[in-house]
């Protein structure tokens, strides 16, 4: 079990850390918390088992935070962002796009859904509105990678990928 007043102190220590590095704005929850897991996990002995690096983030965030960790963040003024909700219709577009851009790739069997995620990320990416919340690089490999993986991405990447049989 934890003791909660290691991790506050590894999340004060992680704050001081990092507000020498760079300046707090734009640094997120869970950078902070990743870097209090460093911090406490330098503090173990070797052999202490080590929490993972999730369970600090959720310190810091998910359903259930610690309200003392939450208040040191406002304090700094490190909120978490709003995740970005994605357009279904422009999702497909640029998965079809990325596909195309691709499809010579693809039909020689060059090409990896890893490469089709990360140019349809590009082209999402690319002209989105800058004040809106921004969906991650990790967002679209989830679409296609793992349980969140969307059937109708999936089906889009298979059917390129047949096309060359």
């Amino acid at each position: 079990m934890l003791d909660r007043d290691k991790v506050f102190e590894a999340f004060r220590r992680a704050l001081n850390v990092l507000g020498k590095e760079r300046p707090f704005e734009g640094l997120s929850p869970r950078t902070v918390g990743l870097r209090a897991h460093e911090i406490y996990c330098a503090d173990l002995d070797p052999d202490e088992k080590r929490p993972a690096s999730e369970t600090f983030r959720k310190f810091a965030t998910g359903q259930l935070p610690s309200p003392e960790v939450v208040e040191l963040l406002l304090k700094a003024d490190i909120r978490p962002t709003l995740p970005a909700r994605l357009d279904r219709r422009r999702l497909r577009f640029v998965f079809e796009q990325a596909i195309q851009r691709l499809e010579n790739r693809i039909l020689k069997g060059h090409a990896k859904p890893r490469q089709i995620v990360r140019r349809a990320y590009e082209l999402y990416t690319r002209d989105a509105d800058e004040t809106a919340p921004r969906p991650s690089h990790r967002t679209f490999e989830g679409l296609v990678y793992g349980k969140t993986a969307d059937a109708e991405i999936l089906t889009l990447i298979e059917s390129a990928r047949k096309r060359k049989d």
